[in-house]
């Protein structure tokens, strides 16, 4: 197959983000019907895409809050007075804010004047915690040969070493009685440190992973279930002692939550 402007897995990253032409679009559509390990791989990526999508769709057309906005003359110099330093961690928050469209519109300027550059970071962060659990859902779930850093056969290890790197013990849930066997687990990096991935899957192949980091604050937050969805994947998170926690999957909802009141009782 003649590949044109692009070479390997460009081609068909190309395909999965619309920029080919409408020659070489037939030409790779005839290829995955005849390649199903990439007719697969492009599914996922288009799956993920469209999560994505619905995630951030809330928040494309919506204006930049006002507190990113310095001065109207960008040639006009900085005083030595300039409160831009001070506006710094509200700005990163409100970026985090727009990359990862959380729930619920921009927060008013008012608002987020009103808060400590602590606060703000915090509340910015506790919203998107959901967000990094399922792109790590969408990136691993996929993959067949290397799925997990350590198999269900080290289970024993697996919970050590986690427990070491998130400096809390973890317990790794047991899933059987839901229908999921544990695959194994593996260490992620997250906006507070280490994060902790287990992944599990049922007798059909559905896939489920469990997802935990630092808390975003040193104040221990009571456990209450919040929901998230992009596409066919869902998420379930709480944050509980020193930990949050977060149970995502592409089945239905209900079923997930009765695996997250599994997973509750067991942590």
């Amino acid at each position: 197959m003649s590949k044109n402007r692009f070479e390997g897995s460009e081609l068909l990253h190309a395909y999965v983000d619309g920029e080919l032409s409408l020659e070489e679009k037939l030409r790779v559509e005839q290829w995955l019907e005849t390649h199903p390990d990439d007719a697969r791989m492009v599914a996922e990526w288009q799956k993920q895409n469209q999560g994505l999508n619905d995630l951030f769709a809330t928040k494309i057309n919506e204006p930049a809050p006002e507190t990113l906005s310095v001065g109207t003359d960008s040639h006009q110099p900085l005083s030595q007075n300039s409160t831009l330093p001070s506006l710094l961690p509200q700005i990163a928050a409100s970026f985090l804010i727009l990359a990862l469209g959380v729930a619920g519109g921009w927060f008013g300027r008012d608002y987020l004047n009103n808060l400590t550059a602590e606060q703000t970071i915090n509340l910015a962060t506790h919203q998107s915690f959901a967000q990094p659990a399922m792109e790590a859902h969408w990136i691993y779930t996929p993959e067949v040969r290397h799925p997990v850093e350590v198999a269900q056969n080290e289970e024993d290890h697996l919970a050590k070493w986690l427990s070491y790197r998130l400096e809390t013990p973890l317990t790794i849930p047991d899933l059987t009685a839901q229908g999921f066997d544990l695959m194994g687990g593996r260490l992620l990096p997250s906006g507070t440190g280490p994060a902790a991935q287990f992944m599990y899957e049922s007798k059909e192949g559905s896939r489920i992973t469990i997802y935990l980091s630092k808390s975003f604050s040193n104040t221990p937050a009571e456990a209450a279930f919040h929901f998230n969805q992009a596409g066919s994947t869902r998420a379930f998170y709480w944050y509980s002692g020193n930990l949050g926690y977060a149970v995502i999957g592409d089945i239905e909802r209900n079923k997930l939550f009765t695996i997250v009141n599994d997973v509750y009782q067991q942590l």
